[in-house]
């Protein structure tokens, strides 16, 4: 314990044995905090990303800051491909450096992300109006046990290590309860360094140990219990559109067969949209570009029925066609897709055709792809397209991409606009076990 500069200036871990640290000689405090990151909209980090829930975003709305900032979070979960890592930081307060350091990523100049640092503040008696410091490269939001005590929506740089709490870019006050503090800070990174420093004026230990935090209600902590392991596949939204095959031919027969030429009598074809994308609510022959969500089984015949493109909830002998924008901070040259489906598949990246099965099958479980194939992903938006004919029974699909990446809207002639923002960002494919 002690009176003085809580300073996080975040740095790497090395190891990780004692989850409670006491300050003794040392008046500066470099952690360990925890740390998840996530990606943002190309050009959007820094000031622009403030007040975007990134966690939502990433985690598809399972998780959100407001969760995280009241709850804590547990090492090993995972948001999108990103685990909850502890890490400590070097004196600068390079963030980035720190993310390398403890293998959460290999950019060693990472744009257009937000970081997310954890940490419990142990404090003996009840502290009002204790002064917080903050610096930051770029934005900062702050929140204490639940509460968001502190924003600046700026671009800039963090400076140096200040020497004393007068020396942070910025200063505000805030209560410590008796007890167990919950800190969590928020720093968007837009481009150039990326990094913070954190400095509070009072007597505290500081620690990771979320399972002793409690609320600020008083109830106890839901720890995120659990990683998200089956969240290795895409499941949207996606913009989806459906056509009819010939009575008997779907499936299999219809894998090179251009449904959307037919249905639309050849103002639309799977070409066009390859290329294009499509736009939410415009018609192809009966039917209406919808977005929707799969089920975690990968039902599409279910996902159709739920929004509402269908109200048979076994329909054969026809086609899906499942549109979505994979953005990236940087060209992936070589990197695995996988795919099931039930029955054909053909996939589309960017306008060119990169796999074709024609064949009627089951699809399997999300343990595992039937088919796994190279493609190279360029910087920007990448626009995919996966088909899938139904010629009677199941009807479904898993599509995985062993990249980093995000889902987005992208320019064009029909723009692709799931959600008009950034939807998630997901990470590793699950590999066939």
């Amino acid at each position: 314990m002690f009176r003085k500069l809580f300073v996080v200036a975040l740095a790497c871990l090395m190891s990780l044995s004692v989850m409670t640290h006491i300050a003794d000689a040392e008046e500066q405090i470099l952690g360990p905090w925890l740390w998840m990151i996530a990606l943002t909209e190309v050009n959007q980090g820094g000031a622009n990303s403030t007040n975007i829930d990134s966690l939502n975003e990433a985690s598809q709305g399972r998780i959100t800051e407001a969760d995280i900032a009241k709850n804590g979070a547990k090492e090993g979960d995972t948001v999108s491909g990103y685990k909850w890592t502890p890490g400590k930081l070097p004196m600068n307060g390079d963030i980035n450096a720190c993310v390398v350091n403890i293998g959460m990523t290999n950019v060693a100049a990472f744009d257009d992300v937000s970081s997310y640092a954890l940490i419990i503040l142990e404090s003996k008696e009840a502290q009002p109006d204790v002064t917080f410091g903050v610096s930051s490269d770029d934005s900062i939001k702050v929140w204490l046990n639940g509460e968001v005590v502190h924003t600046n929506a700026v671009n800039r740089g963090r400076g140096n290590a200040p020497a004393d709490i007068d020396g942070y870019q910025d200063k505000f006050q805030a209560a410590l309860k008796k007890g167990a503090n919950l800190l969590m800070v928020k720093v968007c990174e837009r481009g150039g360094g990326w990094g913070m420093h954190v400095g509070v004026d009072a007597d505290f230990d500081h620690s990771l140990n979320f399972e002793d935090y409690e609320h600020v209600d008083g109830g106890p902590t839901a720890r995120l219990a659990t990683p998200w392991g089956r969240n290795d596949r895409i499941t949207g939204p996606w913009l989806w559109m459906i056509a009819p095959t010939e009575a008997g031919q779907g499936g299999q027969a219809s894998t090179d067969v251009d449904s959307l030429d037919d249905a639309s009598r050849g103002k639309v074809t799977e070409e066009k949209v390859a290329e294009n994308g499509a736009k939410e609510g415009d018609v192809v022959g009966d039917y209406k570009w919808t977005l929707g969500t799969l089920p975690d089984n990968g039902d599409i015949n279910a996902m159709l029925v739920k929004i509402g493109m269908t109200n048979v909830a076994d329909l054969n002998d026809h086609t899906s066609y499942g549109l979505i924008t994979l953005r990236t901070t940087k060209a992936q040259r070589k990197v695995t897709m996988g795919v099931n489906s039930d029955d054909s598949i053909k996939v589309w990246l960017n306008g060119e055709v990169v796999h074709t099965n024609s064949i009627n099958r089951g699809r399997g479980n999300a343990n595992a792809f039937q088919d796994q194939f190279e493609v190279d992903l360029k910087r920007g938006s990448n626009l995919l397209l996966v088909k899938v004919g139904e010629r009677g029974g199941g009807w479904g699909q898993f599509v995985g991409v062993d990249a980093d990446f995000a889902l987005g809207g992208t320019p064009g002639l029909l723009p692709v606009e799931p959600t008009g923002k950034l939807v998630t960002q997901w990470g590793k494919i699950k590999r066939a076990r």
